[in-house]
């Protein structure tokens, strides 16, 4: 009896290691997902950021001097696209896009 109740706990012990080596495995999956999802996010915010900042200068009620010259909002536009152009190309270089 005894020796039967000694294999069915060393059958309990190496069944409650192997959940806890799956319930790890399945763990580190959920972490990965979960730095691909904030890396993508960073990704966006970092070619967004720019972009906000050009829009709360525009956006103050003061008097700049695009505001008088015939292609300033042109130039923004310009300045916005090239910007986010100029974010891409570095992100793809270093492959986090």
């Amino acid at each position: 009896m005894d020796k039967k109740f000694d294999r069915l706990l060393e059958f309990v012990m190496h069944l409650q290691e192997y959940i806890e080596q799956v319930r790890e495995a399945y763990q580190s999956q959920i972490d990965i997902e979960q730095n691909n999802i904030m890396k993508f996010f960073t990704v966006v915010t970092t070619i967004f950021l720019p972009l906000t900042l050009i829009t709360g200068w525009f956006g103050m009620n003061l008097q700049m001097p695009e505001f008088g010259w015939k292609y300033g909002y042109i130039y923004a536009i310009s300045m916005s696209i090239s910007v986010v152009v100029i974010m891409m190309i570095i992100f793809k270089k270093k492959k986090w896009f």
